[in-house]
Parts: C-alpha cells; structure tokens; sequence
C-alpha cells in the first residue's frame, strides 16, 4: 500500500479536525493529549485512492499532518503552571510539574466538565509508564483484556501499560483525576478495528512487559 502524507497548518486545530471528519476522514493520531498541537488524520481504507466501498484492495492511503502554526509548535507557556487546557476529547487539563523535570513526566490533574457519556474513543498512548488516580466523582472506563466496564471512584488507582487499548465512557460527579505519565509529550493513536469490552479476558497479559493494575479505596467496600 502506498500511502502519502501532506502537513497542512492551521490555527484551530479542533476546527480542522471536525471540517476533516465532516468530509469521511478519520482520526489516526492527536498529539498532546494534554494540549494538542499536531493530529494525524486518514481517508477511511473503504474510500482510499479514490475506490468505492465495494471494492476489496485498496491500492493507497491519503494521510494528512494537521499541525498548530509556528506559535503553537512549542509547549504550551502554561507547563507546570495552574491555568487549565483543553485537551483531548473535551477534557480540561492542567500541568502541575514546573518544567515536568527536563520532559520525563508530566502530572495532569483533568477534570471533565459535563457528567455523562464522555466523547471519547478506543485509544492507546505511545509511553514508558501512566498512572491514573481518581480525585472526585467518578469515570466508567474499559481496558482490552479486562474483562467489562468498571467504575474508578474517588481513592481508586490504575497503572495503564505501554499501548493497551482504552476507552472512557462515562463521567459522574464532575469527575477530577491525576495523571502521571512518562515521558512528559507522548503520541496517542486510535484503535479504528478494536471494540472494548473485547471478548477476551486475560488479566495476566502483559503490555510491554508491564501488567494492568487496578487499585480499589478500602472505603469503596463498605
């Protein structure tokens, strides 16, 4: 397959997206998560190089690089202060480590705006290691080979491995977690095939060496 890749500049990113998406395009890449300057998106492998949807081999793929003008090709001022980004899918991140010590970890306190279903997708994200624990509220949430959707509630803890795919479904009590991840900047892909809960339930799998961990409040039993 042959596939191309343009980059195209522009100074709203969500608004480029969403005029991409309008026209078939798909969502591949968005890159922060915490403050998304850069996104990968791609013609739907049934319209690639121009063939209609009954047709079985796709001959090329059109990509596109959308990326923030020069101004926003840098990180965002705000690393490591208190005011608060948009970021990935409607979320409102804010950076809490000055400098994120040279780009080895980032510490994202997120909170999301609305309770309800959360605009959100199968995902996987590009890292060494990523820790989430629930401040407030609480998020339904669902992981590859974890078995069905769950509640992490306020004192709850997971250790998400390198590349397992993921996906936020819902959001109560105006919902507030910490995040921790490593390195500081990392890609986050879209799983277009995979669709969560999946039917298999392997607890024991390792993601990049590296297992799920899901950690309950003792309070959350009583």
């Amino acid at each position: 397959m042959a596939i191309t890749e343009n980059t195209i500049e522009c100074d709203d990113l969500d608004a480029k997206i969403a005029e991409y998406q309008a026209l078939g395009w798909r969502l591949d890449m968005i890159f922060p998560a915490d403050s998304p300057r850069e996104a990968l998106m791609s013609e739907p492998p049934a319209v690639a190089g121009g063939l209609t949807s009954d047709t079985t081999t796709v001959e090329s793929k059109i990509s596109v690089n959308l990326v923030l003008n020069s101004v926003g090709h840098q990180p965002p001022a705000t690393a490591g202060g208190s005011d608060w980004n948009l970021g990935r899918a409607g979320m409102m991140y804010r950076d809490l480590i000055p400098d994120r010590i040279g780009g080895k970890v980032i510490a994202s306190h997120i909170k999301l705006l609305e309770d309800g279903p959360v605009a959100d997708y199968v995902h996987y994200h590009k890292v060494e290691f990523q820790m989430i624990y629930c401040l407030k509220g609480r998020i339904k949430v669902v992981y590859e080979d974890q078995g069905p959707p769950f509640w992490l509630e306020a004192g709850d803890c997971v250790v998400q491995p390198p590349e397992i795919r993921h996906r936020v479904l819902f959001s109560e009590g105006k919902a507030e977690v910490l995040e921790l991840t490593m390195p500081a900047e990392h890609e986050t892909w879209v799983d277009h095939d995979l669709e969560l809960p999946n039917g298999t339930i392997n607890k024991a799998r390792l993601f990049n060496g590296q297992p799920f961990v899901f950690t309950k409040h003792p309070k959350a039993a009583e």
